[in-house]
């Protein structure tokens, strides 16, 4: 999004801005600018003036220090400040957030009444309303100018409400009353007794639900309603809360509201596929669930896929969890549509690499395997954003198999025993090894010496030779296999 808010000289300040912070002490020669940044010696200086201007907008003179000498550039803050949080507050005074938000409260008359009050040129703010009109059309929407319209936003509803969505998500998260300019206690209620009735709701999906719903609410009193003969896509209902129930919960947020009993359908179950999609459940309440046959094909290309090329294996509840969050995946996409990535996806990207860059590399290899099936290469193709949300999914299965497996080893050397543990560890066995020194705490048994009383040993037992042959090798993993599945 912010490539349609941001001017390019504007990116690449705050690229700079971002790369003096990753630094040491602040610090960059000139040479690492231009190294990393492209930035030629001409315009290092545009872009450090550019960038005393923005931090003295957003902090304020004396909060904070940027020096320049002869071939290096140094900055220091005050006070911490995270890098997201200076590029917000400056894109949050921007041209492109106050014109969508005086759209939203219907208060834009002319272009001139948005230039004037950001002190820009009319000539300029036509220029920036193109970006405006560019990220609509993302969402597949336009803008409507001519005179006497009542919304300026064309388009389907639906796509209406995910647009200002998205937007407020990203830029003003939490403090997203700022852009609704007042609280809504009706529905603020309403969700802190859904969490109390359902405390594994996260923060996150508590508030993506708070932004989404107050927008669908506002655009509803405004008169802005989803057409009659909507139709959902085949999702999953919500665990332990129907449809039936979830309408007499939320019948309140309606009570006020003037709507035919159809109109009122439509908009309870919009809320209800909101709550039942953007909301991944534990895999330990999805027992009950059964999946219909529209998405199995789909979902047997993705676990096949994951399964073949990570050689992870899987347990039922696993796969019930994956199921269930590929279909709510594939579901959320058919409802909405955007045609360019998030930028919070990549960096969310960025920092799995960074925990564990072997999984982000499988999780590279898998992307490429699907993009082999047409339906895959398709729904990519049409929806930039789906592989990131596959990959959460593949994110949360393969840090699981980070639970750690307690493992008696039992060797005739104690040189040869540690051979073999350091090789254990650093095997790829997709579990984290913890090793115990007796028989009842282990889950699974590795032995090179027959053991007394057989029959009362972990049933988890695997006989080997040192060092470990290919064929050891395959007799453990078989172990571990059954051990997994067996959870």
């Amino acid at each position: 999004m912010e490539h349609f808010i941001l001017t390019e000289k504007e990116q690449q300040v705050f690229k700079l801005c971002s790369a003096l912070l990753n630094k040491d002490h602040g610090v960059m020669s000139f040479e690492e600018i231009s190294q990393e940044i492209s930035l030629s010696k001409t315009t290092i200086n545009y872009a450090i003036e550019k960038l005393r201007d923005i931090l003295a907008q957003v902090l304020g003179e004396g909060q904070y220090s940027l020096v320049k000498t002869s071939d290096t550039l140094y900055l220091e803050f005050a006070h911490s400040v995270s890098f997201q949080m200076l590029k917000n507050a400056y894109i949050s005074d921007s041209f492109f957030l106050y014109f969508f938000q005086e759209v939203y409260h219907e208060r834009f008359s002319c272009l001139m009444s948005v230039t004037d009050v950001k002190f820009i040129s009319y000539e300029t703010g036509k220029k920036k309303l193109v970006s405006c009109k560019q990220y609509l059309k993302h969402f597949s929407l336009g803008l409507c100018m001519k005179k006497k319209v009542t919304d300026l936003i064309c388009g389907e509803e639906k796509q209406v409400r995910f647009m200002f969505f998205c937007m407020i998500l990203s830029k003003f998260q939490s403090k997203c009353h700022v852009f609704f300019e007042s609280e809504n206690p009706k529905l603020t209620l309403f969700l802190d007794n859904m969490m109390k009735a359902f405390p594994y709701i996260l923060p996150s999906s508590y508030l993506k639900l708070k932004i989404f719903y107050r927008i669908a609410l506002d655009r509803i009193e405004k008169g802005h309603l989803l057409p009659d003969d909507m139709v959902f896509p085949d999702y999953c209902d919500y665990p332990g809360l129907s449809l039936a129930v979830f309408s007499e919960k939320v019948a309140p947020l309606f009570a006020d509201i003037a709507l035919t009993a159809q109109q009122k359908k439509i908009e309870v179950e919009f809320f209800y596929f909101l709550f039942s999609t953007l909301i991944f459940q534990p895999s330990d309440i999805l027992e009950q669930l059964e999946y219909q046959s529209q998405t199995c094909k789909t979902f047997e290309i993705f676990y096949q896929t994951v399964k073949q090329v990570s050689g992870m294996t899987f347990t039922k509840s696993d796969k019930r969890f994956m199921s269930y969050a590929h279909r709510q995946c594939m579901v959320w996409h058919q409802m909405f549509h955007v045609s360019f990535s998030f930028q919070h996806l990549f960096t969310e990207q960025k920092r799995f690499m960074d925990r564990n860059s072997r999984y982000m590399l499988l999780w590279h290899r898998i992307t490429a395997a699907l993009q082999d099936y047409p339906v895959y290469q398709e729904l990519f193709l049409e929806h930039p954003n789906m592989p990131f949300f596959l990959q959460r999914i593949f994110n949360a299965i393969s840090f699981s198999k980070e639970i750690p497996c307690k493992v008696f080893l039992l060797c005739y050397s104690p040189i040869t025993q540690s051979i073999a543990m350091a090789n254990l560890k650093n095997r790829n066995l997709t579990i984290q090894v913890d090793f115990v020194n007796s028989l009842k705490e282990a889950d699974i048994v590795i032995s090179e010496l027959a053991l007394e009383n057989r029959e009362n040993v972990n049933p988890f037992i695997c006989f080997v030779d040192t060092p470990f042959n290919k064929r050891d090798w395959k007799n453990i993993e078989n172990l571990i296999i059954r051990w997994r599945e067996s959870l």
